[in-house]
């Protein structure tokens, strides 16, 4: 009796189809229950469809919520709603069951308390996992976004000082450059970040000097900070090592965000970063590094929760961009190289943290410039490079122009353009990016790597994209890419990746 009355309902076209886009806004609908407007965000309607926001970018299955009281614009109805996707578009289907649950009030509302209880827990599960999944979608999207344009900032940067410039514009274009990379590392954080909560941040191992990271932290800090009354002094024991081998970029990163974090807590004194060496057999060192300031301090009931969120400190206190990212990151990093961190801190006097990271220990080697003898005659490397955007070929052709390694490059408008030279003319290297307006870059490798001509389907293929995250990555290798560049990239770097792959 119960269906055949919703039936009933059903056809008497008490149901109203409303279709809308990924983030939640409302593409069409029929409005025969509720006035929804093209273009708004169903967020704005009615608080119930806040949490239905978050389950769309990872709905895989029909979703129902029965017996929802829902007004909107003074129309008061009880509904069943249901959450669908359908040919890649998603859906939301409202029953209007109003007559129905008020003549079964009672059992419904036990029914309802029941199926509450017993699926309260899976249903935050759900939640928090969608809008996990949409914060890492949105920091890999961002991240391209932004390296894409950082990159070519960077690339002219780099070719702006290799031309005469005085001593004013030198030193002006020194800040510029540093900026450029403090976006970069920021930019890494927020990644590094997604990759963390989601286990899959690797770490490198190899040589690099102390020294020079230190030299940049000094700088950096001295320039940032020359017009406030706080100083920087980096203090080492004698005889410290100074090459290492480990992750440099993890390195700069921790004491990056300690000395950020130290600074922006003191308004007068010094901070200070001092380092010893504890050497250990097998060649190793438990690097020993102590980052202290003269600054407010830290709580006793607050100091065991500064490791705990990355909103734990951007609760307390807004800071405007380009701040660095946190607490949480530093312990998280730490834990990645096998190292320990801890804090000791007295409110009014002053925080101190220290931290202890493994090294091995590698003897400096001075590389001898030799020059090949021959004939003097440069044999040309001639590479492809597929690229639409004028500044990006503009970048390319002014990076490649008098090179001394004999590149040579041309550059396609398209993937179809692309596809037609290299039939006709014979290269050493294929460069290419994520994708193109006429088609994706994994489609394009693919047409490369199964055409008929091996010695087309075999040329090495370079991927040089603002993307980041591993999942792209492997997917491009898989394709069939050869080595993978993520932007931003120096001229160095590049020229060092194309030297590798063309033989």
């Amino acid at each position: 009796m119960e269906s055949i009355m919703l039936k009933e309902e059903i056809l008497n076209h008490r149901i109203q189809q409303v279709e809308v886009s990924e983030d939640g806004i409302v593409i069409n609908s029929d409005n025969a229950l509720y006035p929804f407007k093209k273009g708004e965000s169903i967020t704005s309607l009615h608080p119930f469809f806040e949490g239905i926001k978050y389950l769309l970018p990872s709905l895989s299955k029909n979703i129902t919520f029965p017996c929802v009281n829902i007004e909107i614009e003074g129309s008061s109805k009880i509904v069943d709603i249901e959450l669908l996707q359908f040919q890649n578009k998603f859906f939301l289907l409202i029953f209007d069951f109003t007559e129905h649950y008020e003549a079964s009030h009672p059992l419904v509302q036990e029914k309802n308390e029941s199926s509450i209880a017993k699926n309260k827990l899976a249903f935050e599960q759900k939640l928090l996992q969608a809008k996990d999944e949409f914060k890492n979608s949105f920091l890999a999207n961002l991240n391209h976004e932004i390296r894409n344009p950082l990159n070519n900032m960077l690339g002219f940067i780099e070719l702006l000082s290799e031309t005469k410039l005085n001593y004013e514009q030198h030193e002006t274009l020194k800040v510029i450059q540093k900026t450029g990379a403090h976006i970069k590392m920021l930019m890494d954080d927020m990644l590094d970040i997604s990759k963390i909560e989601r286990g899959v941040l690797t770490k490198k191992h190899v040589n690099f000097y102390l020294g020079s990271i230190l030299a940049n932290l000094q700088n950096h800090f001295e320039l940032k900070y020359q017009s406030s009354e706080v100083s920087l002094e980096i203090n080492s024991e004698n005889n410290l090592p100074k090459t290492f081998k480990g992750d440099p970029m993890r390195l700069n990163q921790i004491l990056f965000n300690l000395l950020e974090n130290a600074f922006r807590n003191t308004k007068k004194g010094t901070v200070t970063l001092s380092i010893k060496a504890n050497k250990q057999p097998n060649n190793m060192a438990i690097m020993q590094f102590e980052v202290s300031d003269t600054g407010v301090g830290i709580s006793e009931d607050e100091i065991n929760k500064i490791f705990d969120s990355y909103y734990q400190l951007k609760l307390d206190k807004v800071k405007p961009l380009g701040e660095g990212l946190g607490l949480k990151i530093v312990k998280d990093l730490v834990e990645l190289l096998e190292g320990d961190i801890s804090v000791t801190s007295k409110p009014g006097e002053g925080t101190t943290f220290r931290l202890n990271l493994p090294f091995e220990l590698r003897k400096s080697k001075r590389e001898k410039k030799t020059v090949a003898k021959g004939s003097g005659i440069l044999i040309s490397k001639r590479i492809l490079i597929a690229e639409e955007k004028s500044a990006n070929q503009m970048l390319f052709m002014k990076t490649f122009l008098n090179n001394e390694k004999g590149y040579v490059i041309e550059i396609a408008n398209n993937a179809t353009h692309f596809l037609e030279l290299i039939e006709k003319k014979d290269y050493n290297l294929l460069l290419l990016k994520r994708a193109y307006p006429d088609m994706d870059g994994i489609e394009l490798i693919q047409k490369i790597r199964n055409h008929s001509s091996e010695e087309i389907s075999n040329l090495p293929i370079l991927i040089a994209s603002g993307s980041t995250m591993l999942e792209e990555q492997h997917a491009f290798l898989e394709a069939g890419a050869t080595s993978f560049l993520p932007k931003p990239y120096s001229k160095k770097e590049l020229f060092k990746n194309i030297e590798k792959l063309i033989r």
